[in-house]
């Protein structure tokens, strides 16, 4: 018995032409590129916005945190002690652990070419106060004392050092400056954080950059600006979270 063969004779020219079977999957095959493009360009535009958010709310929080904190009888002049500004900052760091403020990141050394280890935050507290002799027709200021948080050692304060600003008329930046009153202190947050990309691919237009926010506080209530180290007083077994 002779069996006949079951395949189709070859499709003409101009059968072939005409056939739109494959049409669909061309064109999703065309359009992957541009889908997974948009797609990774949205989530890195809603994770660098969410970034951005966090940032200025842990500084806000971090001003109004140390604008508060003090010991003593509510009567008194209160205290602020080392321990004081190190619980402040055990919250900045709880705050900022979804954008992983505290840890670090890979980064290669452009002179040595070498990959390293660096922070990616850094949180600076400064205490704005009247000079002494606080004069209101020319008012000056300074930097009295001056403690930071977060690994990224290689970030400095855009603002002066209780060396360097010490007699200053404002401190922020130049579009909203900030000042004491004569007779309070003003605590004044610098945050510095490295933004990295969650994925860096060429997808998105994103690419590592400075985040910089700032936040002003005035202080509550009375405080004690003569005694301690400079208004601050030390606690036996805790370590100051100086800038150096």
């Amino acid at each position: 018995m002779i069996m006949k063969s079951k395949l189709k004779p070859k499709m003409t020219a101009r059968a072939l032409y005409k056939n739109q079977s494959g049409l669909a999957l061309v064109e999703f095959a065309v359009s992957l590129p541009f889908f997974i493009g948009l797609t990774i360009g949205g989530f890195e535009t809603a994770n660098f916005a969410f970034t951005v958010m966090k940032v200025d709310q842990l500084t806000s929080n971090t001003a109004d945190g140390a604008a508060r904190i003090g010991q003593g009888d509510p009567l008194s002049a209160k205290r602020i002690t080392e321990a004081d500004i190190n619980d402040v900052f055990a919250g900045t760091i709880r705050e900022g652990k979804t954008i992983l403020l505290g840890d670090q990141h890979p980064y290669k050394d452009p002179n040595t070419g070498e990959v390293v280890l660096r922070g990616n935050a850094r949180v600076i507290l400064s205490s704005l106060e009247p000079v002494v002799g606080f004069d209101s027709d020319e008012p000056k200021f300074r930097i009295r004392w001056q403690r930071c948080v977060g690994k990224a050692g290689y970030y400095t304060s855009n603002y002066g050092t209780p060396t360097t600003a010490s007699s200053i008329d404002s401190i922020g930046p130049t579009a909203s400056p900030v000042t004491a009153l004569s007779d309070t202190a003003v605590m004044f947050v610098e945050t510095q954080y490295r933004y990295r990309p969650l994925i860096m691919n060429g997808f998105a237009l994103l690419d590592e950059q400075d985040i910089t926010r700032t936040a002003a506080m005035i202080v509550r209530e009375r405080r004690d600006y003569v005694g301690g180290n400079d208004g601050i007083y030390p606690v036996a077994g805790v370590t100051a979270s100086t800038c150096s």
